[in-house]
């Protein structure tokens, strides 16, 4: 598959709100069908998950602390009509320990983001426990 790029982005999202959840309101806003976004900035507490294909779900692990967004990568697609937001993000905390994962939620401190517009729109279609992105040769 082969795809231009449509736009770029930069947006920082508000405080206290839910990361995944601005994106895909941004999307839905700008009317974002596929793209890439990238985020750094810090979260006052986030959720992130790890697939477990055995189980077909994705084990959560909760963060309920402040910690630096070091870096949140991820694509853009759509599932149902909808925008679907796909993102992995690595945390860091006062510690400087880090924990990585799927990024299920998180608590926006401060995130200031790129997205990566595409033309067209890449759908998401069911694939064993998961949906993924339709393959088109």
């Amino acid at each position: 598959m082969e795809s231009k790029v449509k736009n770029i982005h930069i947006v920082r999202f508000p405080e206290g709100k839910d990361l995944v959840k601005e994106i895909k309101r941004y999307c839905e806003k700008k009317g974002i069908k596929s793209g890439m976004v990238s985020v750094i900035g810090a979260l006052k507490r986030a959720t992130l998950g790890y697939f477990d294909p055995h189980a077909g779900k994705y084990l959560k692990k909760d963060i309920d602390m402040q910690c630096e967004l070091l870096s949140a990568m991820g694509n853009i697609s759509v599932l149902n009509e909808e925008p679907f937001i796909h993102v992995h993000a690595v945390l860091g905390s006062r510690d400087f320990d880090t924990i990585g994962g799927h990024l299920i939620s998180g608590e926006i401190f401060v995130a200031e983001a790129i997205i990566v517009e595409f033309e067209g729109e890449i759908k998401r279609v069911k694939s064993g426990n998961l949906y993924l992105w339709e393959i088109q040769e």
